[in-house]
């Protein structure tokens, strides 16, 4: 009798475990398949913004776009994702940086992004920084303000909302600007 409940009981323990396992697995699906949307959604509303510069003003770009953790402990998840451009302008173009972050301001509004004037510092000697919101998703636009024959650069950083373990598998989304 003592051997069967000892069986039993292995039995619940070990099936609990499998449970546990299928249950941290279909996170870990949920979270990579929401981080795939977060992904794409924040590259297209960044090539959105990229396209609002004319590519005859610009001179090069970096992308150093990266998945990062948001977990204190080094944890697998959750994560969110950075879209980042460094943007360089042609030193003699028709715009500065500043000039630029500021033509940027309305079309960002009318792609629903509110802009967070209470975030902001105020404009340093060399640069500003101007914070934005979408949803869940939070834009930073960087401007260097040195005059030539200093580079001309703008930084743009898009962070995306991090994945949820609870949260069904999103739809897939576009940047459309809709919010």
């Amino acid at each position: 009798m003592v051997t069967a409940l000892a069986a039993a009981g292995a039995v619940a323990v070990l099936s609990g475990c499998g449970w546990s396992e299928d249950r941290e697995a279909a996170q870990v699906a949920s979270q990579e398949a929401q981080l795939k949307v977060l992904m794409s959604t924040a590259d297209g509303r960044g090539a959105e913004i990229m396209g609002q510069i004319p590519a005859s003003e610009v001179g090069t770009t970096v992308d150093t776009s990266s998945i990062a953790l948001t977990s204190d402990f080094y944890e697998e998840w959750p994560k969110y994702y950075v879209w980042s451009q460094t943007v360089e302008l042609h030193l003699d173009g028709p715009r500065t940086p500043a000039q630029v972050a500021d033509d940027l301001e309305p079309w960002l509004a009318q792609h629903g992004w509110m802009r967070e004037e209470e975030n902001e510092f105020p404009p340093g000697r060399e640069s500003f920084t101007r914070y934005y919101r979408w949803g869940g998703f939070r834009l930073a636009v960087e401007a260097f303000t040195d005059l030539p024959p200093r580079a001309q650069t703008l930084r743009f950083a898009i962070i995306t909302p991090d994945t949820d373990p609870d949260a069904p598998s999103p739809a897939p989304t576009t940047g459309s600007g809709e919010s």
